[in-house]
């Protein structure tokens, strides 16, 4: 990688645009004093990220751009571009050709461009670095500074060959991640003083959510405990109830049968009694006529004896006399037949017929006999009539015994049909008590069924404020067999260890939960920060380890061509490089001043003297040149002649280049203070160097010239603008030898 072209507008005397190409080896810049060489130096420091005005020569940004003459106005920015060859990729980027740039107004605005984007300085300057650029200026040495490389002091020269050995961009990381660090440990802090304060507000809001968990496991088991209960009892008394209901509904049943019944006795007990009355009058009244006949029929016989008596009376009397009394017989006869008629008109028709027709001749023979003149016949007709009025009396006697066993049977028939009624009476009595008895049962059950149906509602209200308006879906299927005085007492013992407990007010249990996801939080961020200043730390121990190493093998061969450059420019003599430490800490600690030789003991930044949050102090604070040129016996750097100084400068900046070769370096009259001879050795170095190192060198010096391979001339003209003349010295050599 090497410097190919540089494209300079607006910036400083450069107002117009300028081009100067480059190739590897050594270009010249010459030119008259004030014509504007240095321009290019600042121009090639400003564009890679230079922000000191004064290494620029100027005071302020605007400075940079083109003021102006009495020919030409000033201009309104100022803008540097630079290509680099970049076939071999040295530079981290995946261009053959990398074009920089930065551009300025005049308001203060600039920016810069890396391949035609606007990028940040902090990206070019992290692509220079891993380039082989540095953050010092060595490689850029600015007019009449060359002896500054020695006269900065010890801390300006570590920084040199710190950048010479290539550990800066270690610096930088190291110091990157030291502000991490500190940033990290801060905020670690933060983090532990935040959870510290947050630790005495969550220990309460976990009690109280241990409270409110233990709460929720007893409000569970409480819950589970009266859905058994409550489960339990409902279904007890359901099945009561429907027990109870098809109790009623048998009692119904039964009752409805004892009344059908009631109506089916009662209905034939009516009409038998109905048809016993009947049966009871008529047979009273054939009673009565009995009695009534009885009586005649004695009385009958007592006259039909009389007339016996008087007829056997009245026969012998006949057999004396003759004579028969026919009228009176006739009259006793009729008075008989009238009370037999009147006997009988009440009793029986057919019989009363029979009687009247037999009473008829009867008379048909009385009054046959009153003409019969011979009363022997009236005898013995009647006679033939008593024997048939006495064979009709025992038929009529014969029909009265025959009544008289017909009532006897209606008598017993009678007795039974009062037993029967008897029975279906009391029966009646025993369903009509059934009825009141199967009552009082009923009325007892819809008792117990209004006592069970309100103790259902009461239950079923209860675990409605236990269990919600829903609670019958949490009942089981299956029925519960537990003890309900058990689950009673367990309800009851809950019940008072939540009373004990109290109520948890769902805001704190909000806040806990927010209070424990912070503390979680802070707890993680604080675990991670600690693994990062761990992680920092270690980071910083590994990169003080790597620091030491390339420093100390960087110090010892940039202290070795130190010497040897030294040597080359002056033809002899002394130089060497010596490590200052600080001032010790303790009585027994080292000197400050200390050979190279103990750097065993060399500690990275960040050191190995005090401890700070575990990351070491740097130890080393700055390297110190002894430079003594042949011949003379010098002390210290500032007891050198000025051209002693550079050419002590160019052997360090020569042993830097040799350790650490740059893609190129600017020169600005670093010769100027040389002799001929020393100018002829300093030619030599910067040729040898040439091969690995792409020199631009602005010289008054011939042989510098000499060495060159490109020869720039500046000039200015009225106008104030610096112009470049170019000329190739391999070209012109050519030409003046075919001339």
């Amino acid at each position: 990688m090497y410097l190919k072209k540089a494209e300079i507008y607006g910036f400083k005397s450069f107002a117009k645009k300028t081009v100067l190409e480059f190739e590897q080896g050594i270009t010249a810049v010459v030119g008259p004093n004030g014509s504007g060489k240095s321009n290019i130096a600042d121009a090639l420091r400003w564009v890679f990220g230079e922000q000191s005005m004064k290494l620029l020569r100027g005071k302020k940004a605007e400075d940079v751009i083109f003021a102006g003459s009495d020919q030409k106005s000033r201009l309104g920015a100022a803008e540097v571009m630079v290509y680099f060859d970049n076939r071999d990729h040295k530079m981290a980027i995946d261009y053959d050709e990398v074009m920089m740039g930065r551009r300025v107004y005049r308001d203060g605005n600039s920016e810069y461009i890396l391949n035609g984007n606007v990028v940040r300085l902090l990206d070019i300057e992290e692509l220079l670095f891993k380039s082989g650029f540095g953050n010092t200026s060595y490689w850029v040495i600015g007019q009449g500074a060359i002896d500054q490389l020695i006269l900065r002091g010890p801390g300006a020269i570590k920084e040199l060959v710190e950048e010479a050995a290539g550990i800066t961009p270690y610096y930088q990381k190291r110091e990157r991640t030291l502000r991490k660090l500190e940033v990290t440990s801060v905020n670690l802090e933060q983090a532990r003083a935040l959870t510290r304060e947050i630790e005495p507000r969550l220990r309460s809001l976990r009690r109280q959510a241990k409270r409110l968990e233990q709460r929720e496991d007893l409000e569970k088991e409480l819950r589970d405990l009266q859905i058994n209960y409550y489960g339990q009892i409902l279904q007890g008394l359901d099945t009561q109830l429907i027990e109870v209901d098809q109790k009623l509904e048998i009692f119904e049943k039964q009752l409805a049968d004892v009344h059908s019944e009631i109506a089916n006795l009662s209905k034939s007990a009516d009409a038998q009694e109905k048809q016993s009355k009947e049966r009871s009058d008529a047979y009273k009244k054939v009673k009565v006529d009995l009695e009534v006949l009885q009586k005649a029929r004695l009385g009958l016989l007592e006259e039909l004896a009389t007339i016996r008596g008087k007829l056997k009376a009245e026969e012998a009397q006949a057999k004396k006399n003759i004579v028969i009394d026919v009228e009176n017989l006739k009259t006793k006869f009729k008075t008989a037949y009238a009370k037999l008629v009147n006997l009988f008109k009440n009793f029986d028709a057919s019989e009363a017929v029979r009687v009247q027709g037999l009473f008829d001749e009867v008379s048909k023979i009385f009054e046959g006999a009153e003409s019969a003149k011979n009363i022997e016949d009236v005898l013995v007709a009647l006679r033939k009539e008593e024997d048939r009025l006495n064979h009709e009396l025992e038929n009529l006697f014969a029909k009265i015994s025959k009544l008289e066993q017909d009532f006897t049977a209606y008598n017993k028939e009678e007795e039974e049909v009062k037993q029967q009624l008897f029975v279906k009476e009391r029966l009646l009595r025993n369903k009509q008590e059934l009825i009141v008895k199967t009552s009082d049962q009923k009325n007892q059950l819809a008792i117990e069924q209004a006592r069970i149906a309100t103790r259902k509602d009461s239950i079923e209200q209860e675990a409605a404020t236990a269990l919600g308006p829903e609670f019958r879906k949490f009942f089981p299927d299956h029925r519960l067999n537990h003890q309900l005085s058990d689950l009673q007492e367990k309800i009851a013992k809950l019940k008072k260890q939540l009373e004990m407990i109290g109520g948890v007010d769902e805001l704190l249990v909000q806040e806990y939960k927010e209070t424990e996801e912070r503390y979680m939080h802070l707890t993680e961020q604080s675990g991670d920060l600690e693994k990062g200043v761990k992680d920092l730390k270690t980071v910083i121990s590994e990169l003080d380890e790597v620091i030491k190493k390339e420093f100390h093998e960087a110090f010892t061969k940039i202290s070795e061509k130190f010497a040897e450059y030294f040597r080359m420019l002056f033809s002899g003599g002394k130089a060497t490089m010596t490590l200052v430490r600080e001032q010790p800490i303790t009585p027994t600690s080292a000197s400050p001043l200390e050979g190279e030789e103990e750097d065993e003991d060399f500690p990275p930044p960040g050191g190995e003297g005090v401890r700070e949050g575990g990351v070491h102090k740097l130890e080393i604070v700055g390297i110190e040149i002894r430079a003594t040129p042949p011949g003379k016996k010098l002390g210290g750097i500032s007891a050198l002649s000025g051209g002693e100084r550079a050419l002590t400068s160019i052997a360090l900046l020569s042993a830097l280049l040799h350790i650490n070769p740059s893609p190129f370096v600017v020169l600005d009259e670093v010769d100027a203070a040389l002799d001929e001879a020393n100018s002829i050795r300093f030619g030599k170095i910067i040729g040898t160097m040439a091969a690995k190192t792409q020199f631009i060198t602005i010289t008054h010096n011939r042989e510098t010239m000499r060495q060159s391979h490109t020869l720039y001339g500046v000039t200015m003209g009225d106008d104030s603008v610096s112009k470049i003349i170019s000329l190739k010295l391999e070209q012109a050599a050519v030409y003046s030898t075919k001339n």
